[in-house]
């Protein structure tokens, strides 16, 4: 996962690897943010992504309490204003 923020919010680009990784923001920060995750891939090709645990208070909306669902790669969701996830 790459993450980016600017003054439209959050991007969280996801590659399309399976299993369970963690994504760290820069090591300079006084209180490091971190994003645990899961991506899986049903039988019907679609792609799973889970946030498991995270600091970042854009994160902490119950939308993210849930599976966040890519149609396939290329995919783009933007659950709420701010955050947007990308699939490669």
């Amino acid at each position: 996962m790459h993450i980016f923020r600017d003054e439209n919010g959050i991007r969280l680009v996801v590659s399309h690897q399976l299993g369970h990784f963690a994504a760290r923001f820069a090591d300079y920060a006084p209180e490091q943010e971190f994003i645990n995750y899961e991506l899986s891939k049903d039988k019907r090709g679609r792609y799973h992504l889970v946030i498991e645990k995270t600091n970042l208070t854009e994160l902490a909306s119950p939308v993210f309490n849930h599976d966040l669902v890519f149609g396939d790669m290329g995919d783009s969701l933007t659950p709420i204003d701010g955050v947007t996830l990308m699939l490669i």
